[in-house]
């Protein structure tokens, strides 16, 4: 067995205590033997009280003598403890827990992964039970009660208060009342007792690193079972940790609390991602719907380095609490923050143009896969990742797709929100998508044609730069469509060709394919008249040339 006690009573070599004795003040028209009836555990006790007392006469005392009272001689009443908040899947004693409930001794209370509790004993202390706990009450009980004196309403009670948790596995944080008690409060664990009289402090117990405390407020002794003379006392903002029964305490200072003041006041994505770069230590990371951290929903361990990611939140108003974990398990001071989540309806997700694209000026076509909640979308292209320069606002596009005419080259952004019917005191308009990069090109500029000396060739140039590709058409047909077209694919941005032999008009335009692999829209249509005295045979001699009908 392991204890840690209060470092304010005397702690003889080898734990060789002397017997507990409590002080007893005498009110009027007290007497040993009434007292005996009502405060002490039988008639046989007063004689005993009497000697160690030293009194002259055992049937006189005096109003306001304080009698010194051995502890075993004072009448046990149990109280129960008070179950005064439940959050989650929190069970007592094998069923659904409720919250206002008495808890009994021996009554073990189990919280699940997102869930937690807090007892309330009979002197107003606070157990807060953290998720994935399991405790018991293991001691509620008051010694030597006794009504209070006539004339003072009768409600309270006089005696010392003696209480207890078992904690089997998981954490509690402790806040205790600064009142008089019977002994130090204690939580219980498989290798440790942790006890202290008006502070503040937490309690771990697993089986892969034993029992660990960490003091906020107050003192405590920790000292080990099997090596009682390595106690030591662990003060406000230091830890202890206790390997197994026979291990003496490891008592270092608590981790010093992270850094949230780069954490924005609201997320918008439904997975909250907590960004904290070059943070060295483990985490513990809480959610809660309290700022007192009574009501949490949310608890993960988060190894070094590793993202912080938190899902199943609700929108609204919620508060976060992290820890640095040290490598014996103990975790440090508290850094919290507030913040709103606004994260619904989700944003639909954007399909295309894909991010960072290029398309050419004119008609650019927007795609997104749709949110079922959506009734609508609201849909905006600006010439800043800010939106303040809006080219395009359109708070009511409705299905999958829509086309814009984006008629002047540069650099865009666009982005997306989903809008919802109205319910209540929900928000009709969702959060946007992040904004997608898009560029869009200037048109090639028109092609020149003419002949060549001998008018058997026909040459057609446009600018160009070197490292594109061009693709090129020549038809009949103004719609490149019906009629016969020549298409083909240069290297350089000049196309000579042997003049068609049908005299009449033509049509020719290209576009560029660039190194990335980005294809240009078609430049403007040239218009050819080629004469009647057409000599020789189209297409003749054109290798580069394919012909289709």
């Amino acid at each position: 067995m392991l204890m840690l006690g209060t470092a304010m009573l005397p702690v003889p070599a080898a734990w060789a205590a002397p017997e507990p004795v409590l002080p007893l003040t005498v009110r009027p028209g007290d007497t040993l033997w009434g007292l005996s009836n009502e405060v002490l555990t039988g008639p046989a006790a007063w004689r005993e009280v009497a000697r160690r007392n030293r009194l002259p006469d055992a049937n006189r005392i005096r109003p306001g003598q304080v009698l010194q009272v051995p502890q075993r001689l004072l009448r046990v009443r149990p109280v129960e403890a008070r179950l005064v908040l439940v959050q989650g899947e929190v069970e007592l004693a094998g069923r659904p827990a409720v919250a206002g409930e008495p808890v009994s001794a021996g009554q073990l209370l189990r919280t699940g992964a997102g869930a937690s509790a807090v007892v309330e004993l009979h002197d107003g202390s606070r157990l807060r039970v953290q998720p994935a706990t399991e405790a018991a009450l293991a001691e509620s009980a008051r010694l030597g009660a006794r009504m209070a004196p006539q004339g003072s309403g009768g409600a309270s009670e006089e005696g010392w208060f003696a209480g207890s948790m078992r904690l089997v596995r998981g954490s509690l944080e402790v806040v205790a009342a600064r009142l008089l008690r019977a002994k130090p409060l204690e939580v219980q664990s498989p290798t440790a007792v942790i006890g202290v009289r008006g502070t503040e402090y937490r309690v771990h117990h697993g089986t892969d690193q034993g029992t660990r405390t960490e003091v906020l407020e107050g003192l405590v002794r920790a000292e080990a079972a099997g090596a009682p003379q390595a106690g030591v006392d662990v003060a406000a903002r230091f830890g202890a940790a206790i390997a197994a029964a026979d291990s003496p305490p490891a008592v270092v200072p608590l981790p010093a609390a992270p850094d949230l003041s780069g954490l924005p006041p609201r997320f918008e994505r439904v997975i909250v991602r907590i960004e904290l770069p070059g943070e060295p230590s483990a985490l513990r990371v809480q959610v809660a719907l309290d700022e007192a951290f009574e009501r949490i929903v949310s608890d993960e361990r988060v190894a070094a380095s590793a993202p912080v990611r938190i899902s199943g939140l609700d929108d609204g108003e919620w508060f976060l609490r992290l820890r640095r974990i040290e490598s014996r398990g103990i975790e440090g001071l508290d850094a919290t923050h507030r913040f709103n989540l606004a994260a619904r309806p989700e944003p639909p997700a954007p399909a295309a143009p894909r991010a960072s694209a290029q398309v050419g000026v004119g008609g650019v076509e927007f795609r997104w896969a749709e949110n079922v909640e959506a009734l609508h979308y609201h849909l905006q292209v600006a010439r800043d990742a800010a939106f303040t320069e809006l080219v395009v606002d359109e708070p009511q596009v409705r299905g999958a797709s829509t086309r814009l005419t984006l008629d002047q080259p540069g650099s865009y952004f666009w982005r997306m929100a989903s809008l919802r019917a109205p319910q209540g005191n929900q928000r009709t308009r969702g959060p946007w998508t992040d904004a997608q990069p898009l560029t869009v090109r200037a048109a090639p500029p028109a092609p020149t044609s003419g002949s060549s000396a001998d008018g058997m060739q026909l040459a057609l140039r446009w600018s160009g730069r070197p490292e594109d590709r061009q693709q090129v058409e020549l038809s009949s047909d103004p719609q490149f469509g019906a009629g016969t077209t020549v298409r083909a694919e240069l290297t350089e941005p000049m196309w000579t060709l042997p003049r068609p032999e049908q005299p009449g008009t033509y049509y020719f335009r290209y576009r560029s394919v660039e190194p990335d692999g980005f294809v240009t829209p078609y430049s403007s249509t040239l218009k050819i008249e080629v004469a009647r005295d057409w000599r020789g045979l189209w297409l003749l001699g054109a290798p580069l040339l394919l012909l289709l009908l």
